[in-house]
């Protein structure tokens, strides 16, 4: 393993990330201790083979934590905004829809289907 990336657990992994990213300010300190209580989470249920102390997988806090990791800038893909996605706009036909093309249409469909 390259010494760039040492073996060591989600937590102190996640420390070294954030000293290494100087866009990490005191406005995301709530992000920031939030990824470090996942973070300890992971450490926690990885000695169990992510089982909690129930004994359910937590299949919950590795997703949650590279959220958390990438509204932060630390992973590859570029920080989302949060809030709902903006919505698609309909894609619009170039050839005109007249009656005589949706004929058309409903008898292609009715070839293949009917």
């Amino acid at each position: 393993m390259s010494s760039k990336f040492p073996r060591e657990s989600v937590s102190d992994a996640l420390e070294r990330s954030l000293r290494n990213n100087p866009q990490v300010k005191a406005v995301n300190s709530a992000v920031v201790a939030a990824a470090r209580l996942l973070a300890a989470r992971i450490d926690a249920v990885a000695e169990t083979g992510f089982l909690d102390e129930n004994g359910k997988l937590d299949n919950v806090s590795v997703p949650t934590f590279l959220k958390y990791c990438q509204s932060l800038g630390l992973t590859l893909d570029e920080p989302r905004k949060a809030g709902r996605p903006p919505k698609q706009k309909p894609v619009e036909e170039t050839s005109g829809t007249t009656a005589d093309s949706k004929v058309l249409k409903m008898q292609d469909f009715m070839k293949r289907f009917g």
